[in-house]
This record gives C-alpha cells, structure tokens and sequence, in this order.
C-alpha cells in the first residue's frame, strides 16, 4: 500500500470557520486516525493511485468553478431600495467573501488543501516506484 498524507485545513475563524473546521477535522480524524494537526494519513493501493490524483485534480476544478459564483454574490446589488435589503446584501457579500470564514476563503482552502494531497501522492508514488524498481534491480544482479 501507498502511504501519503492529506492536508486537512482545519483553521478557526468566527463561528462558521470553527464548526466547519471542526467538522472537517472529525471527519478526518474519524476516517484515518489523524490526530488534532490538520493531516491525515491515508493509504490507496498503488494501481490506483492516478485514479485518486485524476479525481482530486477534477474536484479542484470544480472548486475553481463555484468560486466564480462568489465573485457574482459579491457583485449583486440590494433587491429593493429599503435598508434592510441593504443590510442582508452586505451580510451576504461578507459570507461569500474572501475573509476567513467566507466562502471564497474556505473554496480557497480547500483547493490548497486538495492541490498539496496531490503532491504528497506524486511523491508517495514517485518513492513506491523507485523503492520497486530498487527491489527489481538488486533481484537482478
């Protein structure tokens, strides 16, 4: 088996960051026996590794594509011209945003997160193959 570890961010910022910080955190630490630091350690069979890396990089994309609709939230304007409307459209624009807690901040996040879990899996399997063709050669000669 492969052994690689998966960055978890798992950072407090206000009340939604920490319940969704938290949330990911137990998630983790529940499905790889991670401890409190924000990495797991999982482990995939070698063969299938590209497979996970093909569908990491594919969940980055779409990350990449819902973070366009943060840019349209922060860009609406108040449906009415009451101050209330005013008020929720600001509220709504600080939720979508780029401070932590946000969804712009976490959607970035999580393609960090994703985009290092595939690096760790490169290397993992870069040092898997190296250690085999290693075994294969000392076999050899």
């Amino acid at each position: 088996m492969l052994m690689f570890d998966a960055l978890v961010p798992v950072k407090t910022a206000g009340a939604v960051g920490k319940s969704i910080g938290a949330a990911v955190g137990a998630a983790a630490g529940a499905a790889a026996g991670a401890g409190s630091g924000g990495v797991a350690k999982f482990s995939v069979d070698p063969e299938q590794a590209q497979k996970m890396i093909d569908g990491l990089k594919l969940a980055i994309e779409k990350l990449i594509d819902l973070r366009d609709k943060s840019d349209e939230i922060q860009a609406s304007g108040a449906p009415g011209p009451d101050p209330y409307s005013g008020y929720a459209t600001l509220a709504m624009r600080k939720t979508a945003g780029g401070e932590p807690g946000g969804y712009l901040w976490a959607n970035q996040e999580a393609q960090k997160a994703l985009e290092q879990t595939v690096k760790n899996i490169e290397k993992a399997l870069a040092e898997y193959r190296a250690t085999d063709d290693a075994a294969k050669s000392a076999m050899k000669g």
